[in-house]
């Protein structure tokens, strides 16, 4: 087995078709000798769905526990029961209630009901903020149109403010984000009402908050990156998509002349406006993960015969490894959490870590029999230790990623997500948090 030791790591290269014959590994030497390679693990932060990190998942799960429509008064009947905000164990839950919706506050570990009513907001919106205060915007409700405080314990509402014509809520910090009906409209207040800033977009904005870093993308393919103090844009970009990783931000720009990815780090909550490196021809491929993991993209991408993937780290630019070979496919690998499952052209799979680049296990190509395990069918859910969980919409599959073999498979009809590490499951008119193990 051949074996390359970098920064005092050392990555295995393995055997067989992605061995030393034809595997080319390229690490930086440069990077090595005048900064190395800066190794990432999970981040602090607590689980985001963002990054695709599941809680211990080793076997398959059971339900921890579950809420339907019978359990949740004025249930319409039909639409789905989401989780909206959340903030450590507690969650609010939303679903179809008379003309809008309802939301009521559970405990996320036991699905205990912390409300014996729900509020309903009718067409606004509810968030929690860092001081895990309840904000809702209320109209067509059951009271007054308005902003409101709602009680942690018991749902009773206080009002604090107008409406001013919101319609979505979003938590930054101790503040709350808020976001007009015709979506162009956006601004930050304290849980009273008292304005910090107000800006107007130049189409629908939909904000996040992540890693203490508020991003913006509008319904023209614009991105913002925002100083949640002023509202103003530390960085922007057209024709991209703005990626939040625990170390930085990176913008990812899609334009037909503008293919190309730029590194903007972070140092705690404010964001460097200018990027450490920016790179032409790349792209970020689209799924939860911890690391950025970039191909190639436009003429660069067509004219390849094979497949070129290089993981970076996102607070500084710098290349933690990268991988080509000619038998590895250009489309359907899939990055997932910690883990990354890269496709060969004979439609097998081998895994790696994606901190350092580990090689990890092997999957042999897809029977046609057998759709629920052809990864270029599935999405990502998420990963934790080396099991790496995919969905569809009929059945989710785990891989033990170091012995690549399945760990377990699980049917479902609906949908699998991720709210604090743990794997929630959308099906008809019910929600469930599957137990981990």
């Amino acid at each position: 087995m051949a074996e390359l030791t970098v920064a005092g790591r050392t990555v295995h290269l393995g055997s067989g078709r992605l061995g030393m014959g034809s595997l080319a590994l390229v690490l930086s030497a440069l990077l090595a000798i005048t900064a190395g390679l800066v190794m990432w693990g999970r981040p602090d932060a607590s689980f985001s769905a963002g990054d695709g990190l599941l809680r211990s998942y080793q076997h398959e799960p059971s339900t921890a526990w579950a809420i339907d429509d019978a359990d949740l008064p004025g249930y319409s009947g039909s639409g789905a029961i989401t989780v909206d905000d959340h903030a450590g164990d507690d969650w609010l839950l939303a679903y179809p209630s008379g003309l809008g919706r309802s939301i009521v506050l559970v405990d996320g570990s036991s699905g205990r009901r912390q409300w014996s009513a729900p509020v309903r907001v009718g067409l606004g919106d509810c968030a929690i903020n860092a001081d895990h205060q309840i904000g809702c915007a209320i109209k067509l409700g059951d009271v007054d149109d308005g902003f409101y405080r709602a009680d942690h314990g018991t749902g009773e509402l206080e009002r604090v403010g107008d409406l001013d014509d919101t319609a979505r809520v979003t938590a930054v910090g101790r503040n709350f984000l808020r976001v007009n009906q015709t979506g162009y409209q956006a601004g930050l207040r304290t849980l009273e009402g008292r304005e910090i800033w107000s800006r107007v977009f130049a189409a629908a904005v939909t904000p996040s908050y992540r890693h203490g870093t508020l991003t913006a993308e509008t319904a023209d393919g614009s991105g913002f990156v925002l100083d949640p103090k002023t509202g103003d844009d530390i960085t922007a970009c057209t024709d991209c998509r703005v990626r939040v990783y625990p170390g930085g931000v990176l913008l990812d720009r899609t334009a037909l002349d503008d293919r190309s990815v730029s590194v903007h780090p972070r140092s705690g909550s404010t964001v460097a406006s200018r990027p450490v490196r920016s790179v032409a021809g790349l792209t970020v491929l689209n799924q939860p993960s911890t690391l950025p993991v970039l191909t190639a993209t436009g003429s660069s991408a067509f004219l390849s015969t094979s497949g070129h993937f290089e993981i970076i780290d996102p607070g500084t630019g710098d290349l933690l490894w990268q991988i080509a070979d000619d038998s590895l496919s250009k489309a359907n690998s899939r990055p997932c959490g910690d883990t990354i499952a890269l496709a060969r052209l004979d439609r097998s799979r081998v895994f790696f870590d994606l901190a350092d680049g580990t090689r990890l296990g092997e999957l042999p190509p897809p029977a046609v029999d057998q759709p629920d395990r052809d990864l270029d069918k599935l999405d990502c859910v998420g990963s934790a230790g080396h099991v790496v969980v995919y969905g569809s919409g009929s059945q989710l599959t785990a891989y033990d990623a170091d012995a690549g073999k399945t760990a377990w498979m699980l049917p479902i009809n609906g949908t699998a997500g991720i709210v604090d590490g743990y794997l929630v499951l959308t099906q008809g008119t019910s929600l469930s948090v599957l137990r981990p193990n």
